[in-house]
């Protein structure tokens, strides 16, 4: 029903030709998004960062840097907090404009879309998100690298698994791997290259063909009731 309505959580961009989308969160990193993006420049790849509101505040000049650079920028939360997932829509709403209007107007860009924290979905979350227009933009390709790096043999095994219009996930706030993770990074460059793999930035058109509003099928009538109801259910069992 969800699905139906609010239109499905982004996690590829269909694509023909051999596109990849590499994407780092939680930054930016006083020390790692630096060297990371050191690495992309070195291997001429534009990647999207998913930034911390509060987290982009105590690193500014970074977070400047990466849009110098020619990179995106999409929005990972105001605090990266998970309690307030709980909450109702209307809070949500508020949290995420929060973190949107922080990052773009200390950038100066238009953020992507919303990434959230643990990649979870709830309900209020999703009717959130519609309510403001506002894509949620996941991923399909991921290497647990802030539990367990970025190795050689992880980066091998995985290449060969990339298809066309995947999201790779990936982290620039390493401290504990950091020297492995930036190697394998940059392994993870070049093999996908010679792979015949290209990067490319998230879009930021992604709003008409997947945030889709309520079907056609649906009466107007029907589509306000369906919203009204699911709002007052979770408003009544999460007050503000």
């Amino acid at each position: 029903m969800f699905e139906k309505i609010f239109g499905s959580c982004i996690r590829n961009i269909p694509s023909t030709e051999k596109v990849l989308y590499l994407t780092f969160d939680d930054g930016p990193h006083e020390h790692c998004t630096p060297k990371v993006l050191d690495l992309l420049t070195q291997h001429q790849v534009p990647a999207t960062f998913f930034v911390v509101a509060e987290t982009l505040q105590k690193n500014l000049s970074v977070g400047r840097s990466i849009v110098a650079q020619g990179h995106r920028i999409g929005n990972h939360s105001l605090d990266h907090k998970y309690h307030h997932f709980f909450l109702n829509d209307r809070y949500l709403m508020n949290w995420i404009e929060r973190a949107r209007n922080s990052i773009e107007q200390s950038l100066q860009v238009q953020t992507i879309g919303f990434r959230s924290p643990l990649g979870i979905q709830t309900p209020h979350l999703r009717m959130a998100l519609w309510k403001l227009q506002y894509p949620l933009v996941h991923w399909n390709q991921r290497f647990f690298d802030t539990q367990i790096g970025l190795s050689r043999t992880a980066v091998l095994k995985r290449v060969s698994q990339f298809r066309a219009g995947d999201i790779l996930l990936l982290h620039d706030t390493h401290i504990k791997y950091h020297q492995s993770f930036l190697e394998g990074l940059g392994l993870l460059l070049i093999d996908a290259q010679k792979a015949g793999f290209s990067f490319k930035t998230i879009p930021d058109n992604l709003i008409p063909s997947n945030l889709k509003l309520p079907t056609p099928a649906l009466s107007v009538e029907t589509r306000e009731k369906t919203c009204l109801l699911s709002a007052d259910i979770r408003d009544s069992r999460f007050p503000d």
